[in-house]
């Protein structure tokens, strides 16, 4: 089923070795090409156009989660925590779960566990923009009755949009995203 989805995603996306024209514009592999519109934690409508110019590390998850989605977000916050000073870093939240994760609810979440809102964004959308992330990221999602079964997966994306980087699993290594982190930005310069 996930091999169904990420190749639906990689159609969508139109992956391609071709270069692009601009070379700062996204490539064919570039989650910046979905078209889904999202909401932030302050209500605005966004794109994930939004987040081009600077890497970006994101994960899926929903703030009612009482397992996973605590240690992907701590592990989010590890990564932050040991970046050189004046990294030009964005971190993203994208809930699974629209009807819940209000806009203030995102914000509470935000505040509640302390992440800096000039760095951070947390976004929700419909159930069609969710799927269509989750199978562009490869993080197969399912409703359950205590809200949804998903796996836990961190992604590192370069400034282009394009994932050069994934960390799965909770028994994963955050040192490894940062390494990869330090790696692009290090290359960015």
């Amino acid at each position: 089923m996930r091999t169904l989805f990420a190749a639906a995603a990689a159609a969508w996306l139109g992956f391609s070795s071709a270069a692009p024209a601009d070379p700062g514009a996204p490539s064919g592999a570039s989650l910046y090409n979905l078209e889904s519109k999202w909401t932030t934690e302050d209500g605005a409508p966004v794109t994930l156009d939004l987040f081009a110019g600077r890497p970006l590390v994101l994960a899926m998850g929903y703030t009612t989660c009482k397992d996973i989605c605590p240690a992907i977000v701590a592990d989010m916050m590890w990564i932050e925590k040991h970046l050189k000073p004046g990294a030009d870093v964005r971190f993203a939240f994208f809930s699974f779960d629209a009807e819940a994760d209000t806009p203030e609810r995102l914000r509470l979440y935000a505040e509640s566990h302390g992440l800096d809102l000039k760095r951070w964004t947390l976004l929700r959308a419909d159930d069609d923009a969710v799927r269509e992330l989750s199978a562009a990221l490869d993080v197969p999602f399912r409703p359950n009755d205590q809200g949804f079964d998903h796996a836990a997966v961190i992604s590192l994306l370069n400034a282009k949009g394009e994932i050069v980087f994934q960390q799965r699993g909770v028994q994963a290594s955050s040192q490894d995203l940062l390494d990869k982190l330090s790696e692009l930005l290090a290359t960015a310069n």
